[in-house]
């Protein structure tokens, strides 16, 4: 069966393995380029890389329920939190569990093989309590009497679930505009609706809400005395105060780049809740959250194992974009096709992020229905051809299992070849299919102009 239109014809495959393994954990982070949700309470399994830290009465073995930190998944062993929820734990308990109330189990968690798919069945959600194997805190924390820093809890075994994806580290200060003054645009903060998350069996419920930036003057004002929180002023250009009340302690702050992927922006210090609307008192101080991008050094250089001096300078991750290590090799149009959660990359261009990606637009994104009579088996055949004067460099196929191999061909050039095999099914199945392009008339000597910008106030 073909489907044939305008300007593509559809095609679907899926391969087995990547012929290269990706450079760096870091890559594989979470992308979603088709959500886009609305403030409000969001649907299950989003955003399933927001945790909870548990506090575990040292008797008892019962959890705390009445301060319960959020942690953020930052690769499949480390999760991401603020200074003073792993350093001041409180009286009479311990440092107990990483617990993620929507843990997305792969098939072969389940068990699950492409007969029982066909049949409609569905891999359950459920919860995963983890337990710390150690903590990693910011040496501005432990030496220099900074209390609002970050922190790193090691997990005691990795996150094997395919599609339980980390957030992405910002790859560029999304805090800045083009400009290198203070962006203007509205980042979003993910939480739980619960104050204390008790029960996540049955499955606590998140909530987005769109936050503005205030001017750091502001932010400064309320910044507490040498004396009572900040022996020394690290962290004071590495705050940011923004609109809203009542945020609790590590509660993520997110953007969603071009590109499709969700990156961390700064995490909650956490503060009083929203006063009573019918109280005449004066407003509250603005909540403040630490932003992320100046700790990245730091970050991976403590999950990877290196020193920071070690790091490139145009290189803050500790390894370089999978188009610059794999573009010299006679099969680089094979490198770097993979699964990464629920979507096939097509093309090492799909991992680029950040000022990386800049030249990247998409120009081409279509959802795909089916509903059969019968058992079906079907492969889709899709070309993708672009405009004038441009270059198709990532093709993404979204699905909902990973048991197929789409097949993606002719990368870095005007036309590409998209196989998508759909192997068996007997009801509803849905996929989607994103191309993305760049400009083959610029010159590559183009630079950002946001290297100019070093000497920002969130720098590291």
């Amino acid at each position: 069966m073909t489907v044939k239109m305008s300007r593509c014809v559809a095609v679907i495959a899926v391969i087995l393995s990547c012929s290269v393994t990706i450079l760096c954990q870091f890559h594989e982070c979470h992308d979603d380029p088709s959500i886009s949700p609305d403030d409000g309470p969001l649907a299950d399994m989003q955003f399933t890389w927001l945790g909870a830290l548990q506090y575990i009465h040292i008797k008892t073995g019962l959890p705390h329920y009445f301060r319960v930190p959020r942690v953020v998944l930052i690769s499949r062993l480390f999760v991401l939190c603020t200074a003073m929820d792993a350093a001041q734990v409180p009286e009479d308990h311990a440092l107990g569990n990483i617990v993620f109330g929507d843990y997305e189990r792969d098939e072969a968690e389940c068990g699950l093989s492409v007969l029982d798919l066909a049949a409609g069945m569905e891999c359950p959600a459920a919860v995963m309590l983890m337990p710390i194997a150690d903590v990693l805190l910011h040496p501005e924390y432990k030496h220099f009497g900074a209390k609002n820093s970050i922190a790193l809890l090691k997990m005691l075994t990795p996150v094997k679930s395919g599609y339980m994806l980390p957030a992405c580290l910002p790859f560029r200060n999304f805090l800045l505009d083009r400009e290198g003054r203070q962006t203007r645009e509205q980042i979003m903060l993910i939480d739980f609706t619960a104050d204390a998350p008790r029960d996540f069996a049955e499955s606590e419920e998140k909530d987005l809400t769109r936050i503005n930036l205030l001017p750091k003057e502001l932010c400064y004002l309320y910044d507490p005395k040498e004396s009572e929180r900040n022996a020394t002023k690290i962290t004071r250009n590495r705050m940011i105060c923004t609109t809203g009340c009542g945020y609790h302690s590590g509660a993520p702050s997110i953007v969603h780049e071009h590109t499709g992927h969700w990156s961390l922006v700064s995490l909650a210090v956490g503060g009083p809740p929203c006063p009573d609307p019918l109280r005449g008192r004066h407003p509250p101080s603005p909540p403040q959250h630490i932003a992320i991008y100046p700790y990245v050094p730091w970050i991976t250089a403590a999950i990877t194992g290196k020193a920071v001096g070690a790091f490139d300078k145009d290189d803050p991750f500790g390894y370089l974009m999978p188009r610059q290590a794999g573009q010299e090799s006679a099969a680089y149009e094979t490198h770097f096709h993979e699964w990464v959660g629920h979507w096939w990359y097509g093309g090492a261009r799909c991992h680029d992020r950040g000022d990386n990606a800049l030249d990247l637009f998409k120009f081409y994104h279509e959802y795909f229905s089916l509903k059969p009579l019968a058992e079906t088996f079907l492969t889709y055949y899709l070309q993708i051809e672009s405009a004038m004067h441009t270059t198709v460099i990532c093709v993404k196929v979204g699905m909902p299992y990973q048991y197929s191999q789409p097949n993606v061909t002719d990368i870095d050039t005007p036309v590409v070849k998209v196989r998508i095999p759909l192997l068996r099914f007997r009801s509803m199945y849905m996929f989607q299919v994103q191309a993305y392009a760049y400009n083959a008339t610029e010159t590559s000597s183009e630079t950002s102009s946001t290297e100019e910008v070093a000497s920002s106030d969130y720098e590291y």
